[in-house]
């Protein structure tokens, strides 16, 4: 297994990745502080209001994006002259490979995920976010984020796999981006169905004005009984559709 892990980051276009997270996280930066001084005059300048602003961006729409788009990326490669094919002649069974891919994601995710804690303390300390940081609420808020993006990442790599054209997964992603402007106001009774919306659930902090009404019991049972369902149904259609082209 380490050594499909090996050569599954090996085949990672590093290069590309890095700038896809650099310019998810320039966006969100300044998306968030050029609105900051018109939400600062509405809302106390603080950090909670600037996360709550910060974070709502992010888990909206950079962070599926960018899971989505690594996705596809990190089946880019078997996509093309039939790497499918070459891969599956080595000695390990789909299902390993198929979690040798995910397993990359999540890695992917949790870069990302770390990039944007530097990201968010950052530019509000530029930006002249007034009081203290709740560091204990940056950490793990971050991570509930990462656990949140589970379901969501399970699909995605699903549909990477099964398209070979990187063109039609990455436009139903951006179509159910889209979708989360809906979604973010309902309740996470109701939300949480929709894995698009998961991330900004687990990530937005409480006691804000754009809080999420959150049943933490329900949402996190939600998270991990759709991630199961969701990876290993990708997992059997993966070992049983052909791919050999």
């Amino acid at each position: 297994m380490r050594r499909l892990l090996t050569a599954e980051f090996v085949k990672i276009q590093w290069w590309l990745m890095i700038a896809l997270i650099f310019i998810s996280l320039l966006a969100d930066v300044l998306l968030a502080t050029s609105n900051w001084g018109m939400l600062s005059a509405v809302y106390e300048p603080n950090w909670p209001h600037y996360l709550m602003y910060i974070i709502n961006l992010h888990t909206m729409f950079f962070l599926p994006l960018f899971s989505g788009t690594a996705a596809g990326l990190i089946c880019l490669y078997e996509h093309r002259s039939g790497g499918w094919k070459q891969l599956l002649a080595t000695p390990y069974s789909r299902s390993r490979i198929y979690l040798a891919k995910f397993a990359v994601l999540l890695c992917m995710l949790a870069i990302m995920q770390l990039f944007f804690i530097a990201a968010e303390v950052g530019s509000g300390m530029i930006a002249g976010v007034e009081g203290q940081i709740d560091w204990l609420f940056v950490l793990s808020s971050a991570v509930l984020g990462w656990i949140g993006m589970f379901p969501l990442a399970a699909i995605q790599l699903w549909f990477s796999t099964k398209y070979k054209n990187f063109g039609i997964a990455f436009s139903i992603n951006v179509a159910c981006v889209l979708l989360n402007v809906i979604f973010s106001g309902l309740h996470s009774l109701l939300g949480m169905w929709f894995p698009f919306i998961l991330p900004f659930y687990t990530m937005m902090p409480q006691d804000t004005p754009f809080s999420p009404r959150v049943h933490e019991w329900s949402l996190y049972a939600m998270i991990g009984i759709g991630f199961v369902f969701y990876f290993f149904m990708g997992q059997y259609m993966f070992r049983q559709k052909s791919l050999a082209a």
